[in-house]
C-alpha cells in the first residue's frame, strides 16, 4: 500500500493526511508517488474498476459492498458528429450519479472508513456534492456539503436527496475552498475538494479503463478543466501505465475551459507559469468556471512539459455540440462536458491521429434552462394526429 505523497511540482515526499496535502515547499497539490503495476496484479475478472485495479490503489483493503457500480463506463465510437478519424466519447454519465466524479468518491470513503474519519465532506458547485453525498449515505458516515450561494436548485435537489447537511455560504469560493480544510482539521470532517489525491486515484482509472478497451492509449484525450484535479488524475492514469510498460506514450492531453471564466486556458496562451486570479463572466459551464483554480499552475506546468493543449470554449460553441451529440449520436450531457466535441472541431486540423473525448456529467444536470429545442412539443386531438404527424414525419 502506498501512503506516500509526492509534489509533481518540486519532487517533495511526505505521509498522507487528509486536509493537508498541499507541498510545504511550493503549495502545489501532491498526490500519491506514482509507481509501476506489473500486468499481473491487474484483476481480469472484478465486479468494478476499483476491484480491477485495486493493485494500484492506496488502499489496505476493498470493501466491495461500498461501491455503487461505479467505473467501466463505455467507449463508444462517434460515427456522426465526426467525419474522419477515430474518434470516441468515454461516457462518464453511466455513473451511478451521472457524472465523473463517482470515482474519487469511492475512493475517498473507502480511505476514510479505513482510518476511521466519521464524516466527509467537500466544496462544490453542483456534481461533486451529490456524488459525495450518496457515497456517505451508502457506506454509513456522516456528510458535510458546502456549496457557494446561487448553486441551482437542480444542484441542491440531487444532493439533498441523500440528506447531508448541506449549507449555501456567501463569500469567495476560493476563500471557502481553504476554510473547508481548517474545518476539517477542528472537527475531524475529512474534505475531499476537487483536487485531493484520493479523487485523482479514482480519475486514474479512467486512464486505465481507456487502455484496456481501446487496447493501447490514444494519441489525444479532450476533457473539461476547471479546478485541474481531473486532468491530472487522467495524466497520472497514463504515467503510471507507461511507467509499466503498457503504453509506449501518454497522449496528449487537451484541456477545455468556458471563455468567460478560462483563468488557466489564457495563462497558457500568454505563456504564463502561474495563474492569475480572474472576475468570471457569465456561463452556462458553472461546473468548470473556476476563477481561481487551486491545480492551475501544476495544469500549466504539466501541459507544458508533456505538449499538452489548453483553451477556452464560448457558450454558443459548446451549446451547438451539445445539440450535435443529442441529436446525431443520442447523448444528452452538460454544456461543460460537451465543449470537449466543441474543442475538438476547433483542434482537428491540427491535430491527427485517435482521439478521446471524456464526457462527465449528464444533460439532466445541467444548471441552465434548456434553449426551446430542447422542449419541442405540440398538443392535440386524438382524431387530429394523421394530419399532423403527416406534416412533420419524413416523407
Amino acid at each position: 500500500m502506498n501512503n506516500i505523497l509526492q509534489c509533481p511540482a518540486c519532487g517533495r515526499e511526505d505521509f498522507f493526511r487528509p486536509n493537508d496535502f498541499f507541498c510545504p515547499a511550493c503549495q502545489q497539490p501532491m498526490w500519491f508517488k506514482p509507481r509501476s503495476v506489473p500486468p499481473l496484479e491487474f484483476k481480469e475478472r472484478a465486479s468494478s474498476s476499483l476491484e480491477k485495479f485495486s493493485a494500484c490503489l492506496p488502499l489496505r483493503t476493498l470493501r466491495s459492498e461500498l461501491g455503487l457500480g461505479e467505473g467501466q463506463t463505455p467507449l463508444i465510437p462517434l460515427n456522426s458528429v465526426v467525419t474522419s478519424g477515430k474518434v470516441w466519447a468515454k461516457l462518464e454519465t453511466a455513473n451511478p450519479s451521472l457524472s465523473f466524479k463517482d470515482r474519487g468518491s469511492a475512493v475517498v470513503v473507502q480511505k476514510a472508513l479505513e482510518l476511521g474519519w466519521p464524516a466527509i465532506g467537500t466544496v462544490s458547485t453542483g456534481n461533486m456534492a451529490s456524488s459525495t453525498a450518496a457515497y456517505a449515505a451508502r457506506a454509513g458516515l456522516s456528510c458535510v456539503l458546502l456549496v457557494k450561494k446561487g448553486t441551482s436548485t437542480r444542484a441542491l435537489v440531487s444532493a439533498a436527496v441523500f440528506r447531508p447537511l448541506l449549507i449555501e455560504v456567501e463569500g469567495d469560493y476560493g476563500q471557502l475552498f481553504r476554510k473547508s480544510y481548517e474545518l476539517g482539521r477542528d472537527l475531524k470532517i475529512y474534505f475531499a475538494n476537487s483536487v485531493d489525491p484520493l479523487r485523482l486515484e479514482g480519475y486514474k482509472l479512467t486512464a486505465l479503463e481507456i487502455r484496456e478497451q481501446l487496447g493501447q492509449a490514444p494519441d489525444y484525450v479532450y476533457v473539461p478543466l476547471s479546478s485541474g484535479g481531473h486532468l491530472l488524475g487522467l495524466y497520472k492514469g497514463f504515467m503510471e501505465l507507461k511507467m509499466a510498460g503498457y503504453i509506449n506514450k501518454i497522449p496528449v492531453m487537451v484541456g477545455v475551459q468556458a471563455a468567460s471564466c478560462a483563468p488557466i486556458a489564457r495563462a497558457f496562451e500568454q505563456g504564463l507559469v502561474k495563474v492569475i486570479k480572474i472576475q468570471p463572466g457569465e456561463t452556462v459551464a458553472h461546473s468548470i468556471a473556476n476563477p481561481d483554480p487551486p491545480a492551475g499552475d501544476l495544469v500549466l506546468k504539466l501541459a507544458r512539459e508533456n505538449q499538452a493543449h489548453l483553451l477556452a470554449i464560448s457558450d454558443q460553441e459548446m451549446l451547438a455540440a451539445q445539440s450535435q451529440l443529442a441529436k446525431q449520436e443520442g447523448l444528452f450531457i452538460q454544456p461543460e462536458s460537451a465543449a470537449v466535441l466543441a474543442a475538438f472541431h476547433q483542434l482537428k486540423n491540427d491535430f491527427s491521429g485517435s482521439s478521446v473525448l471524456i464526457l462527465t456529467g449528464q444533460g439532466l444536470k445541467a444548471a441552465y434552462q434548456p434553449s426551446p429545442e430542447f422542449r419541442n412539443y405540440c398538443q392535440a386531438r386524438v382524431e387530429e394526429l394523421p394530419a399532423l404527424l403527416s406534416t412533420v414525419l419524413p416523407q
